[in-house]
């Protein structure tokens, strides 16, 4: 079973209990939040001065059913997280639930899951087979902040050289500053397009470091009722089919 079909099995059986909750909900004023998502392609960019990603269609579904006007912000990720952490009725997307920042918010999702993986360089003569070879490379290039930059500090990686982005990698990794970058699927060919380099330089190690999930968060001062209700959108929106639409949209563009 692979990552849709067991997010779909999942949220069906959930929505089954949630069903009630949503049907007594939705005639309920849903409370306003200043919604927030960053320029992170494929979940969120904009073409032809529209905001459009994979994390924005879902979350768009969402709006319909707690009937939340559609007015989502672009801004920069460090500005939308201390937003979210700091004032009241803030919401951010797409964002990783890491134990460090579990308490920091409330939590709907998953919006969507991702394989993060290495790439190399195609002249790479670095051949790794396990997570453990990738221990003896030079240079593994990751980004201050992300969630597979945590995942390898905590397997006590001592070759990571770290950058301010996933660009920043794939530029260096492009000149072969670096034997190794670590990647969800999705983000790649995003990373790749931004970092104008020759896609056809880097290739994908078969090696899956983890699965990331990515959530929408809420400001602590949200009820739980109305996580609950957010929560129990979601679930419908996956149980619909049309989640696994999106999703085989972008997968069909390339991402």
């Amino acid at each position: 079973m692979n990552i849709l079909d067991k997010s779909l099995l999942t949220s069906a059986i959930r929505y089954l209990f949630v069903l009630p909750l949503l049907l007594f909900s939705q005639h309920a004023v849903s409370q306003r939040f200043t919604v927030m998502t960053e320029d992170f392609a494929p979940f969120g960019y904009v073409e032809n001065g529209e905001l459009r990603g994979l994390s924005v269609e879902i979350v768009r579904e969402v709006f319909a059913i707690v009937e939340h006007p559609d007015d989502i912000e672009l801004l920069p990720w460090a500005r939308a997280f201390k937003e979210t952490q700091r004032k009241k009725r803030r919401i951010i997307f797409s964002m990783s639930r890491t134990k460090e920042r579990e308490p920091l918010f409330k939590w709907v999702g998953p919006l969507i899951e991702d394989r993060v993986r290495f790439f190399r360089h195609k002249d790479s003569n670095v051949d790794i087979q396990s997570l453990d070879d990738a221990r003896a490379v030079n240079s593994i290039l990751v980004t201050r902040g992300f969630p597979e930059t945590d995942f390898l500090q905590a397997k006590g990686f001592n070759n990571l050289f770290v950058t301010n982005s996933p660009v920043q990698s794939f530029g260096m990794l492009a000149m072969e500053r670096g034997e190794l970058v670590p990647i969800g699927e999705f983000a790649y060919q995003s990373m790749i397009l931004k970092s104008g380099i020759n896609p056809d330089t880097i290739e994908k190690v078969d090696i899956q470091l983890f699965n990331i999930e990515l959530y929408i968060a809420f400001s602590k001062d949200t009820s739980n009722e109305e996580i609950a209700r957010w929560q129990a959108a979601l679930d419908q929106v996956k149980a619909s089919g049309k989640y696994g639409e999106i999703i085989r949209r972008y997968s069909d563009l390339g991402y």
